[in-house]
């Protein structure tokens, strides 16, 4: 199998900056810095009232430590890159600022639209859309992490030309962030072109101060949603210490989640699922939710991973079913306490031989406490792995033991399996399962997938029940009551909502926000604000309830708000002007409402090259020029700004 990948053999980013070890923080307090799509990069940036324009001006002024660069609402056709240490660059509180290659960027072969050089930054708040989205150039990645130590979070990255988001930094945190449509060169002919991209990447690493030559070491990937992705969806290739935890895949063209030469790593909690009605096709007639295998050359085999307490819906684990090389295989592995609904365990040969899954060797492996509801798993043979405390839909493979269970695991199913929509609460298994106390207490897996403790005699699968735990009770069914109370209110650029709790038998967990009837998002209180509205719209909201268990309230009241269309901004007087002496002179004007104002002067109606600013919101103004010479025309217009709509006066002129 090919891949493209970010930087095997190519490197993509020069780092220079020495490698943060872990638990180095930002030192000092640094200054702040504000971006808007209405700034001037010639202003100082240090205030709302004062941005710049760009996203690369502000972050050439934050040049020290603890410097913060704020973006506001608006599309940044830019490339981004961050070479400084220590920097965060975020999303102004409630805005949405969007860096957009449109059908030009990046302007370079292997270039992503923001680039993460640096060491110790902060990302968050930015859609990163449309890399090398035409194919011009080869790669085109929506975000590139070369640096170590930087945290991203918050990101929605998508229409990617290769990887959504590549990681090749040291102790990288990627959180809270969605990929989706990446790998958009596979998508005309999938498969046919021999080499595909990811939704996300970790792995390898190019930099010389890498902790281990080539192997990005201690990433942490949670709280992800990779989704629609023409490629893997989330893979840690050529990693050490991974911890890929609390994702969600689904519905991408071949794996879901990935662990692919990657050693001493922990996949935990995520779920990877193909739904009722998948958006792409799948690469083969069965999906890959989780695969591990070995396939790049010159790098370590997998060894010491550990794969516990996952959810898979329709879709197979591959635990080295196939490799690339021989005699790697599950290597010190442990496979525990997984849930894989309406899919298969497959896992190789177990002898090395010449081709495909005969070259696997398992060693020292453990699978046990796992539900395979699937029909076709295959295990050809059981040397070098111990199977123990599992749970078959089917007649079990030459790896059962005494201690299996062969049967109906009673499985919830609560919830709906279309895009987007599966939970945690659809594996839970029924208090009437035969899995309840059946499995081996196991030192590694000491809660299940709702992070809930473990008993003495803990159940088979991801969930565990124990009746004596108030969390951990019979399948709830009782959706909480509906949200009442809703109201709307607006300011300027967004729709603030808030309403009144609901109750529930056993707890509310959320409430998931709609507008005009399609969800928008999910609160966990009882507030939201929705910016992605356009003045001068009328938007209807509703707000429903749910509990862990999945179940979904009525509908809330409909509560109904429009930001109204700005007030035109207007220069109301004739602004006379008063020469106080020789060289002097001072401009007066006034506005409908309260303004900025800029004087552009100069001796010249064509060339009004000298400025002066007056940069508070008021009404009436007055700008002092000085420095004027006796016997000159001087030509001037004035520009104003409410910071909503902005107006120009005709040129006028005065003679000292």
């Amino acid at each position: 199998m090919k891949k493209i990948l970010s930087i095997l053999g190519i490197s993509l980013f020069t780092v220079t900056a020495m490698l943060f070890m872990p638990g180095c923080s930002k030192e000092g307090v640094g200054s702040t810095y504000y971006v808007s799509p209405n700034g001037i990069d010639t202003n100082t940036g240090t205030s709302l009232i004062t941005p710049v324009q760009t996203i690369t001006k502000g972050l050439s002024l934050a040049k020290n430590s603890g410097d913060i660069v704020y973006v506001t609402t608006g599309t940044y056709v830019e490339f981004v890159w961050i070479g400084n240490n220590g920097i965060t660059l975020s999303a102004y509180p409630g805005n949405k600022p969007v860096i957009d290659g449109q059908t030009t960027l990046p302007s370079k072969d292997w270039g992503s639209l923001l680039e993460v050089a640096g060491n110790g930054n902060t990302i968050s708040g930015f859609e990163v859309r449309n890399s090398n989205i035409n194919g011009t150039h080869l790669g085109g990645f929506g975000v590139g992490i070369s640096g170590s130590n930087n945290t991203l979070s918050n990101l929605n990255v998508h229409h990617t030309w290769v990887q959504g988001i590549t990681i090749g930094g040291d102790y990288t945190i990627l959180q809270d962030s969605t990929v989706w449509q990446a790998a958009r060169s596979n998508a005309a002919n999938p498969g046919n072109s021999g080499t595909w991209a990811m939704g996300i990447t970790v792995g390898p690493n190019s930099s010389t101060l890498a902790a281990i030559p080539g192997v990005t070491s201690y990433p942490i990937i949670q709280r992800n949603t990779i989704y629609n992705n023409w490629g893997e969806g989330l893979a840690c290739m050529i990693t050490d210490h991974c911890l890929m935890q609390d994702n969600i895949s689904y519905d991408n063209w071949t794996m879901n989640l990935y662990f692919v030469n990657t050693t001493n790593s922990l996949m935990q909690r995520n779920i990877a699922y193909v739904s009722s009605t998948p958006a792409i096709p799948t690469r083969t007639s069965r999906s890959h939710g989780i695969f591990l295998d070995d396939e790049m050359p010159g790098t370590p085999y997998s060894a010491n991973n550990t794969i516990i307490n996952n959810f898979v819906y329709n879709a197979d684990f591959n635990a080295f079913s196939w490799t690339v090389f021989k005699n790697s295989g599950l290597n010190n592995v442990l496979i525990a306490n997984n849930t894989i609904v309406d899919g298969n365990l497959f896992t190789g040969a177990g002898i090395a031989a010449n081709s495909g899954s005969a070259f696997i060797v398992n060693t020292n492996s453990k699978i046990r406490n796992n539900i395979i509801l699937g029909t076709k798993s295959t295990v050809p043979s059981n040397s070098g792995i111990t199977f123990s405390n599992n749970n078959w839909g089917m007649t079990p493979p030459l790896a059962a033991s005494v201690t299996d269970i062969v049967g109906d695991p009673q499985i919830a199913r609560t919830g709906t399996t279309a895009p987007g929509t599966l939970t945690g609460a659809y594996f839970k298994i029924l208090g009437s399962s035969p899995l309840i106390n059946a499995a081996t207490p196991l030192p590694s897996v000491t809660t299940d997938f709702f992070q809930f403790p473990r008993g003495a005699k803990p159940s088979i699968g991801g969930y565990e029940f124990n009746i004596n735990n108030p969390k951990v009770k019979a399948i709830d069914s009782t959706a909480p009551s509906a949200p009442t109370g809703l109201v709307a209110t607006a300011n300027a650029t967004t729709i603030n909502l808030a309403w009144n709790a609901s109750t529930d038998n056993v707890g509310v967990a959320g409430y998931r926000i709609y507008r005009s009837g399609t969800e928008i998002g999910a609160s966990p209180v009882t507030s939201s604000v929705d910016t992605a509205v356009v003045k001068g719209v009328s938007y209807s909201y509703t707000v429903k309830a749910y509990d862990a268990a999945g179940n979904l309230s009525a509908a809330s009241n409909t509560a109904t708000m429009v930001i109204p269309l700005p007030v035109a901004v207007s220069i109301t007087s004739s602004h006379p002007v008063t020469i106080a002496n020789t060289s002097n002179a001072t401009i007066n004007w006034t506005t409908n409402i309260p303004a900025t104002g800029v004087v552009a002067y100069g001796t010249s109606p064509t060339k009004l090259n000298l400025t002066v600013r007056v940069s508070k919101l008021l009404t009436s103004q007055a700008a002092l020029i000085t420095g004027l010479v006796s016997g000159i025309t001087y030509y001037y217009n004035i520009s104003v700004n409410s910071g909503q709509t902005t107006a120009l006066s005709k040129a006028f002129s005065f003679k000292k």
